[in-house]
């Protein structure tokens, strides 16, 4: 679980001093890098997040952040500065101290992963297209200010490549149902990076915000990089929140595909999407696990509200059908269909 950013502000300060202390600490070293007096702090994700919500006394509300390492928030500032400059689906950077503390514009609106709960497939569909257009036109702006060549190149190593295809008999032994054995060569091949693009790489629903107007603005970008663009697409059509609505996700591939497939044509793409996304499936089964232990699983609407891993049983079933599918779809990884069915059985 990650630190909150006043409980941050407290670790790099004087430990002894009290919670409402560090928010003050917090509130007045903020509205001096951005000039404005801050009157509230909020937690919309719970005191365990790494941003804080501050309402300040003239204008908009901002998001402070403080990254886990200075690395991760030079590279969030080079991202914010690049896009935001040139028009992109991103919040403005306001104000920042040069280390670990970024403030960034509040985005109204509410998360894309609330957004589509319990919505029609058309509203999931137009959702998810807005999702996909505003992340090809953050790549291309990108893209065109050489982040491609300034950020670091992600999943690049064959140890990454191997650990990927290693999870499925990972999670086999944690459920006691042996994943089948596939061939690596050409699944490495395959997954390998082409050339590396600009990626978000973390593009969860719970990570793009909906406004009013329906567009979608994408957030949190510390973990960015470069790599295979479709990687974006896996993370986000993968994501346990993501209804399972085959229908709408033929018409996104239909549209999107082409656009991100950058050098490979259309069936190369679909065989790496559907490819990286079963193996990006159990890693999110993985995640889930990890934080259900041996406890009972959560309530979906609070992992909802709190932007937390799916740890539900809902969420597993989405995994499992959805992997199913994929599976199906793949030359090399066809026989885990029937190891994600397996797994849905014993769940249900």
């Amino acid at each position: 679980m990650r630190t909150s950013t006043a409980k941050k502000v407290s670790q790099n300060n004087s430990g002894n001093k009290s919670k409402a202390a560090f928010d003050q600490e917090l509130a007045t070293k903020c509205g001096k890098l951005i000039g404005a007096r801050v009157t509230a702090m909020q937690y919309p994700g719970g005191s365990s997040r790494d941003s804080v919500r501050l309402v300040l006394k003239r204008g908009a509300p901002v998001f402070a952040s403080e990254r886990s390492r200075k690395a991760k928030a030079d590279n969030e500032r080079l991202i914010l500065k690049t896009v935001s400059s040139k028009g992109g689906y991103v919040p403005k950077l306001l104000g920042t101290d040069g280390q670990r503390l970024l403030i960034q514009e509040a985005i109204p609106g509410i998360r894309l992963s609330e957004a589509m709960h319990k919505q029609s497939r058309t509203v999931i569909y137009n959702h998810l297209d807005n999702a996909l257009v505003s992340l090809a036109d953050i790549h291309s702006i990108g893209s065109e200010n050489s982040l491609d060549e300034k950020l670091r190149k992600l999943g690049s190593t064959q140890e990454w490549l191997t650990g990927l295809l290693g999870r499925p008999a990972v999670l086999g032994e944690f459920f006691n149902i042996p994943a089948p054995a596939l061939e690596s060569k050409p699944l490495i091949e395959l997954l390998a990076i082409r050339r590396p693009r600009f990626v978000k790489w973390d593009s969860r629903p719970g990570n793009a915000i909906v406004k009013n107007d329906k567009q979608v603005f994408w957030i949190d970008w510390e973990h960015s990089g470069t790599r295979n663009r479709l990687d974006d697409m896996v993370w986000l059509l993968g994501d346990e929140f993501i209804p399972h609505r085959p229908d709408v996700e033929k018409k996104l591939l239909e549209k999107h595909l082409p656009v991100f497939a950058d050098d490979l044509s259309v069936d190369e793409a679909r065989q790496y999407f559907f490819t990286l996304g079963v193996f990006h499936l159990v890693i999110r089964m993985g995640l889930i696990y990890k934080y259900k232990k041996d406890g009972r699983w959560w309530s979906y609407d609070k992992c909802l509200a709190g932007d937390k891993a799916g740890v539900t049983l809902k969420n597993m079933l989405r995994i499992c059908k959805r992997g199913r599918r994929w599976a199906e779809q793949t030359q090399h990884a066809q026989d885990l269909s029937a190891w994600f069915k397996e797994i849905e059985s014993r769940l249900e």
